[in-house]
């Protein structure tokens, strides 16, 4: 009789670079049939990955129709459905961020460069929240687990929704916490510092997930998952901008950089250490591996991350941003290709989200081998 383990899905942050995981995701689902169970029963995400892990997992009684709403949710998104675009707010902001360095006006200071309310009523229409405990319910789901950062601890927090049999964990800067998930924690864990402002959890304030997450992996290995796939976003491009010659870089340069570094730096490390420890596993003798004192398995990795760089792609859409957040990005430097990375991460409209989607399919295809082997039962 086949046994079939426990498979974990992991999604990365990267603000509109997040469609993406929309399209591997529907590639996947194309390949099970009709009306089948997701096949992760834990499900994991961080920041913008944190909004699409919730959306699956709300829906994994049907994999195929969550898919399809999750990827039509992308396919018509707008910045003004994630974040404020009218003038007068921007400009308001803006004399707000500069009155505020007069001392007598500190308080006035605004925490964010951008104002996500409208971030929370899609939120609240886009994962219908109440089906996640359907999902644990029916057995479909285990876990649904999402990271967000503490700024009063600086602990990387997973809220946990979770079947009741399941263990959570404590280790010195990260902790999985049991939770009946909602818009404040995903709001949590994709308030980019500086860009998005802090979200309140029961009095305590929370920013994104991925500033403090140095084992992205973590929460899966500890919900019990055998095997996991990682479905990251792509980090920015190295190249050097031809344009800029020897000139100090941009603003928007520096901040990709940033956000590249907070969304993937640590991922890539932690899958690293990953198949470190599987590679140790397997030189263990199996009567040998009970004496551990933690427990120690080899765990089944498989990744898709972008076969391009985001950046090209996100020049080629620039105009469908609104005309106030293309002329704050020109003011950055954020335009230009040395500064298309901070671009790509806030670039949320439906022909970059389309393209993203459609890459996510086909990266997924060219990997169809590695991940149905991934998803097999044993023999």
């Amino acid at each position: 009789m086949a046994t079939r383990l426990k498979l974990a899905i992991v999604l990365s942050g990267g603000g509109a670079r997040a469609a993406y995981q929309a399209g591997v995701l529907q590639e996947i689902a194309d390949w099970q049939p009709a009306g089948a169970p997701l096949p992760f029963t834990v499900v994991t995400g961080t920041s913008a990955g944190a909004i699409n892990a919730a959306a699956i997992a709300a829906g994994a009684q049907d994999f195929g129709r969550a898919a399809a709403r999750l990827r039509d949710l992308w396919s018509n998104l707008h910045a003004w459905d994630i974040y404020r675009t009218d003038t007068m707010h921007l400009v308001g902001s803006g004399a707000r961020w500069l009155v505020s360095f007069i001392p007598t006006w500190r308080h006035r200071r605004p925490a964010s460069l951008l104002d996500n309310a409208p971030l929370a009523k899609f939120l609240e229409k886009a994962v219908p929240w109440a089906s996640v405990q359907a999902s644990l319910d029916s057995g479909a789901l285990d876990a649904l687990a999402i990271t967000a950062m503490s700024y009063r601890s600086g602990m990387s927090v997973t809220f946990c929704q979770a079947r009741a049999e399941i263990e959570l964990w404590q280790r010195s800067q990260r902790v999985g916490v049991r939770a009946t998930l909602g818009v404040s924690h995903l709001l949590a864990s994709s308030a980019i510092p500086f860009v998005f402002p802090p979200a309140a959890i029961d009095g305590e304030y929370f920013g994104d997930g991925s500033v403090r997450q140095v084992a992205p992996t973590s929460p899966a290995l500890h919900l019990g998952a055998d095997r996991i796939l990682v479905v990251g976003v792509g980090r920015s491009s190295v190249r050097p901008d031809a344009t800029v010659n020897s000139a100090p870089p941009s603003m928007a340069q520096i901040g990709g950089q940033v956000l590249a570094s907070i969304f993937t730096d640590a991922l890539g490390t932690d899958l690293e250490k990953v198949r470190l420890v599987n590679a140790a596993v397997r030189q263990i003798p199996l009567d040998r591996l009970g004496l551990s004192p933690v427990p120690l398995r080899d765990v089944a990795l498989c990744t898709v991350s972008p076969s391009i760089v985001l950046e090209d792609i996100a020049l080629d859409y620039l105009d469908e941003l609104p005309r106030t957040i293309r002329a704050l990005l020109r003011g950055v430097g954020g335009t230009h290709p040395g500064g298309a990375g901070l671009l790509s991460y806030l670039l949320f409209a439906p022909g970059f989200c389309n393209a993203l989607i459609a890459l996510g399919r086909a990266d997924a295809s060219g990997k169809r081998a590695e991940i149905e082997a991934l998803m097999a039962p044993i023999a």
